[in-house]
């Protein structure tokens, strides 16, 4: 199984162009079973009011769901499986930090969240807290994907794309049935700031849906 976490940045180009058609033939190059998705426009005019996640689906050929954090802009998660039990949870805020929420859904036998969270450390803990807390009000087994602003793990940097220097996007698994045979960071794509996160499950412990 192939899993992919990428912050693409509404689709914007090194020009500051959005292409949102571009980021999703991006996607559709990952040939992932579970994507994940962060700074995805729905309808917003910097984008040209495209939307975003039925371009992505259609591309890959994945079932789709949209998160908002605010109108028209917040994370997606795209799946081989149909997505069921999907919730979108607030996170904690202080002062006027912009809004930021986790995705949860449960797909092909596993409970994911896909969030992206503040800027401010601090505040990214106390969120980083809260999905973890969520998540694990569902079944085994578990997935956490997304851009966390946090450098949790000494892994390969994936930030800023052009010249990564840390490493902020995770992928965390829990639970029986998700052995990770391989992650990579993948290069640097036409779209983003970030690099895309890939990590691969055994295929002997791949969940069936």
């Amino acid at each position: 199984m192939r899993i992919v976490t990428f912050n693409i940045q509404h689709g914007r180009t090194p020009s500051g162009r959005v292409d949102v058609g571009l980021a999703a033939r991006v996607c559709a190059g990952f040939d992932a079973d579970l994507l994940a998705l962060q700074e995805v426009d729905v309808g917003r005019p910097r984008s040209r009011l495209a939307h975003t996640v039925r371009r992505v689906s259609r591309a890959t050929g994945l079932h789709g769901v949209f998160g908002p954090a605010i109108w028209g802009y917040g994370n997606a998660l795209f799946s081989r499986w149909p997505l069921e039990d999907v919730a979108v949870e607030r996170l904690p805020r202080h002062g006027k930090h912009e809004r930021r929420i986790a995705l949860m859904a449960r797909t092909g036998g596993i409970s994911v969240a896909v969030t992206h969270l503040s800027i401010d450390t601090a505040e990214a803990r106390e969120q980083l807290g809260q999905v973890v807390a969520l998540l694990r009000k569902r079944p085994e087994p578990r997935l956490l994907l997304g851009d966390l602003n946090l450098r949790i793990h000494r892994g390969a940097p994936t930030f800023p794309a052009d010249n990564p220097r840390i490493r902020i996007d995770h992928i965390a698994v829990e639970g029986a049935g998700l052995e990770v045979s391989a992650q990579d960071v993948l290069p640097a794509q036409p779209v983003s700031d970030h690099r895309p996160l890939l990590v691969e499950l055994s295929p002997g412990r791949t969940p069936r849906p």
